[in-house]
């Protein structure tokens, strides 16, 4: 490959190292920080189960629930610190049929909410997974090649 297009190249996987370097950033920081985030009571307002459809066919916990921080009133559907993952999900409808049965609208739960905008709240609290280290690796390895690529010179005469 010519170096021009090279360097071309590596510009655009720095491009694209951005953007997955930064999801893969604050999804993963949600999840560190949250369980040192302070904790409401809540009160569910509504709740229930539904089977996910397409590839994962986990049954899920939706909730609607009312909580006050310092005086002010929130409500919230927010079940865990990641617009994607599993909170809340398991495999077997008898799991989530069990955790369901403690969330009956009027129960009070816990949420963890965040210290800088207690409207960012989370029922359930997850670890890092596979898509938090893949998202990771591939903004670093989309990174280091694109500086590879970039640094190419003209072969000498």
């Amino acid at each position: 490959m010519e170096p021009a297009m090279a360097r071309m190249m590596g510009w655009f996987l720095i491009l694209l190292a951005i953007p997955a370097g930064y999801f893969s950033f604050w999804r993963a920081y949600d999840k560190f920080t949250s369980p040192a985030w302070p904790v409401a009571s809540a009160e569910i307002v509504r709740s229930s189960m539904y089977q996910r459809t397409g590839k994962s066919q986990d049954w899920c916990v939706k909730l609607a629930y009312r909580y006050t921080v310092e005086g002010k009133a929130y409500r919230s559907a927010r079940i865990g610190v990641s617009r994607i993952g599993n909170a809340g999900c398991h495999r077997d409808q008898a799991v989530t049929t069990w955790r369901l049965a403690s969330m009956a609208p009027g129960a009070r739960i816990r949420v963890h909410y965040r210290p800088g905008d207690p409207a960012d709240t989370a029922v359930f609290l997850a670890s890092l997974d596979v898509l938090d280290y893949f998202g990771a690796g591939l903004a670093l390895v989309l990174f280091v090649l694109g500086v590879s690529e970039v640094r190419k010179r003209e072969p000498a005469a």
